[in-house]
């Protein structure tokens, strides 16, 4: 049965092996060649194959993003047809008419087509990991990295690491489902592309952030006006410029003393005349700065003032830190081998179901 199997689908196994294999390969290589990247959990700014230093980071970002998409392309293309087009043509007669168990007939197809490609992409993820973060120069071995900047939003979380792996196994495993129920090659084909695609934009928009209690950052009310009305940020002082870790901000708001959300009113606020920041004939560089001072310290002041009065008490960001990486990457992907699983127990009960 796994060689009919095989000799069956040889060409769609290949495709969904070697290209994800084919697409490390190619990053490894040239990111090796280049002599790494600088480790920062984000996409590099280089878009360009043009300038000899961008190569590498433009290839490992046309890599990542191809990776984003391969499970939608893997479970339309593989998980779908490998059994649509046994269904739409009635070959399957001859499966099921055999002394092979209908259980043996599904389960077969997804230990030999499914489960290399999951492997494949696996690995695909996990050699994008160490391009990107395990091949710095030694010039570049410490990157810092601000609080907007982290490894666990997207794209970089569902290219990188073992997730790949939990995406291809619920994209394929959906694919099967949508084939065996649908039982029409391009209708399967189109429900898996919009399913597994709603699937995966949920993930780190609506479900990611609740893997584990976020930190909370509180900046007082005059810190925030401050960081708005002429000094740095408050977050960039420890180091005089950057944090040196980077965070996921999830939610930022204006919050009241008893920790509920408040939207302030910016339109009702009494400011100053901003027309009085010009600068003034026969005014030296001296006067301007220090009256441009006062005007912005007044405004600051005025804004400070008409947020209080709201209600407002501090301003709040929920975040995530960038070291929760691999526990966030093992919950998302159980979590997605779960679905995978329910979509698994799903076409059984449809494949009992199909009449020779």
């Amino acid at each position: 049965m796994i060689w009919v199997t095989w000799r069956q689908f040889r060409t769609t196994i290949l495709f969904g092996v070697l290209t994800p294999l084919l697409l490390a390969a190619i990053t490894i290589a040239i990111t090796t060649i280049a002599g790494g990247v600088a480790s920062t959990p984000v996409l590099q700014g280089c878009r360009s194959f043009e300038m000899p230093n961008c190569v590498a980071e433009t290839t490992q970002a046309v890599a990542i993003l191809l990776t984003i998409g391969l499970p939608v392309l893997f479970g339309a293309f593989v998980g779908a047809t490998v059994f649509s087009r046994d269904l739409e043509r009635r070959t399957h007669v001859v499966g099921l008419t055999q002394s092979v168990s209908r259980r043996r007939w599904y389960g077969v197809r997804v230990f030999v087509v499914f489960v290399p490609t999951i492997l494949a992409m696996t690995l695909l993820g996990c050699a994008l990991f160490w391009a990107k973060y395990r091949t710095a120069p030694n010039e570049f071995a410490f990157v810092m990295g601000g609080p907007g900047q982290t490894r666990m939003d997207f794209p970089i979380f569902g290219a990188t690491g073992f997730v790949t792996g939990g995406y291809t196994a619920m994209a394929l495993m959906l694919g099967a489902a949508s084939a065996l129920a649908l039982r029409n090659t391009v209708a399967a084909m189109i429900t898996t592309v919009i399913a597994t695609s709603l699937v995966l934009a949920l993930f780190p928009t609506e479900i990611r952030e609740h893997y584990a209690t976020p930190s909370v950052d509180v900046l007082e009310l005059e810190q925030k006006v401050n960081e708005l009305y002429g000094t740095f940020p408050a977050q960039y002082g420890q180091y005089g410029l950057f944090e040196t870790y980077p965070r996921w901000d999830i939610e930022s708001s204006y919050v009241d003393d008893a920790g509920n959300p408040v939207a302030p009113d910016y339109e009702s606020c009494t400011t100053v005349d901003y027309n009085e920041m010009e600068s003034r004939d026969n005014e030296t560089v001296g006067d301007y700065r220090a009256r441009y001072d006062r005007l912005m310290a007044e405004d600051g002041r005025l804004r400070l003032e008409c947020l209080r009065a709201q209600g407002i008490d501090h301003f709040e960001t929920k975040y995530h830190e960038d070291r929760l990486f691999w526990r966030f990457q093992t919950i998302e992907t159980a979590l997605s081998l779960l679905i995978a699983g329910l979509f698994g127990g799903m076409s059984l009960l449809l494949v009992r179901r199909l009449r020779p």
